[in-house]
């Protein structure tokens, strides 16, 4: 009941740099999905820093300033002076009289918008940005000169060919924002811009791991109270791809190497049932100890299905259970990396090895053994036969991994990727057992 109309009450309670209310008059200090605000709330006007150039020099200008200049997907950066504005008050003298100004013709000139590199009070006629403490931009005014006796110039008379000036523009509308754009004006990042006694978030948590239709957060502790509007934004802002956003709770604590966690936003959350613990009093005179302190979806059984992804990794498909196996779609790069050398060195070998061959037998083939092989990231594509190097650079893997579940996707992952018997031999050991076992076998391991 006490949810139905909280954007209202976001409306009314919000400060003019803030558009969430103070988490101190919020129930559970923390932010319900409901108060997300609407796509609308996010577009404004806003002073963007400007400079009028000499038209003829735009493309000079701009290549010039490349880094400084105003980069949004689909809006324009230079604009015509506008036909009826009146720019006396930034550009022009109000004294020049007929015969000086008779002479200046605003369509010879452009405004160029540049990036904003600081908060500015929109309010604030006198507005200066501090891109234009930039030494190009600085070398750039200093090199102007006044065209006080020049009869073809093509700015005021007494005004240099290139000055410092701003524009007022629509933000970049609510389909266009980024998951980072979105964030910085929602959480405060400055004492200035947050309410008394609310935390600051000194790094925007707008980056996230992604594996098939799952991205994962890592939030800090400041970052909590937004935790629900974090995870919107990430959904609403990748819809196309995600389906369920999700956060770690606790640390690796198992032999598994596996985590909780909680749902954000997407499949799987009830956002009634958040609304309504959000609004639940955790006070004890109201009884907090009748339900828990913290508001948390953490997932479970029923999510079982929803935690089933499928993703590619260099030219390897591969299936896992994202909440019971350990798997880090940041180590890519580590992944292929670690492939790549294997490959490399084992080809090396095998082409040492046909120089030398005194019979077809001669030729070894390159052994790794995987201790901790999770769902295969390594053994896969070493061993696919989809791989290009199969056929040529023999390469024997023994795969290893303690985690049962773990086991049975690598198993799944290898018969998805071609991974035959002969080059492939799977274990579900410990790490320790496991090297025993290749020590009995007598193998020399290569990698």
């Amino acid at each position: 009941k006490c949810q139905e109309n909280y954007y209202s009450y976001v409306l009314i309670n919000m400060s003019s740099n803030n558009p969430l209310p103070p988490l101190s008059t919020l129930p559970r200090s923390i932010y319900p999905p409901s108060a997300y605000p609407p796509p609308s709330h996010f577009e404004t006007t806003l002073t963007y820093p400007a400079l009028l150039i000499p038209a003829r020099r735009t493309g000079e200008i701009q290549k010039q300033l490349q880094e400084l200049v105003f980069q949004e997907p689909k809006r324009k950066r230079v604009y015509a002076l506008e036909e009826g504005v009146d720019y006396s008050k930034e550009d022009l003298e109000t004294s020049y009289g007929e015969n000086k100004t008779s002479r200046y013709n605003p369509s010879l000139e452009r405004k160029l918008v540049l990036t904003r590199l600081g908060p500015c009070d929109d309010n604030n006629s006198q507005y200066i940005d501090r891109v234009f403490q930039d030494s190009r931009i600085q070398s750039l005014l200093h090199s102007a000169k006044s065209n006080s006796e020049e009869t073809t110039s093509t700015s005021p008379p007494g005004k240099n060919l290139i000055r410092t000036s701003s524009i007022r523009l629509p933000s970049s509308p609510y389909n266009l924002l980024t998951v980072d754009q979105v964030l910085r004006y929602l959480l405060p990042t400055t004492k200035e811009e947050s309410n008394i006694r609310d935390p600051v978030i000194e790094e925007i948590p707008s980056s996230f791991e992604v594996a098939g239709h799952i991205a994962h957060v890592n939030l800090r502790e400041e970052a909590l109270p937004y935790k629900y509007l974090i995870g919107k934004a990430i959904l609403e802002k990748n819809q196309s791809k995600i389906r369920v956003v999700v956060n770690k709770i606790g640390n690796i604590e198992n032999e598994f190497r596996t985590f909780p966690m909680e749902i954000l936003a997407g499949e799987g959350l009830d956002l009634d049932e958040v609304d309504r613990l959000c609004a639940y009093d955790a006070n004890p005179k109201y009884g907090q100890n009748s339900e828990e302190s913290t508001v948390q979806f953490k997932i479970g059984p029923e999510h079982e299905s929803l935690m089933q992804v499928e993703l590619k990794e260099h030219g390897c498909r591969f299936q896992l259970d994202f909440a019971k196996v350990y798997w880090n779609s940041r180590l890519q790069g580590e992944h292929g990396r670690l492939v790549k050398q294997i490959v490399e060195d084992a080809a090396r070998k095998c082409s040492n090895d046909h120089q030398n061959q005194t019979s077809p037998t001669s030729i070894r083939e390159c052994i790794v053994a995987d201790a901790m092989a999770g769902v295969g990231p390594f053994a896969v594509p070493l061993t696919s036969a989809l791989a290009p190097h199969y056929h040529e650079t023999p390469i024997f893997c023994h795969a290893n991994d303690l985690n049962p579940i773990s086991f049975q996707y690598l198993q799944q992952n290898a018969k998805l990727n071609k991974c035959f018997q002969g080059r492939l031999e799977m274990y579900n050991l410990d790490g320790r057992e496991f090297i025993h076992n290749m020590n009995q076998k007598g193998l020399e391991i290569d990698h």
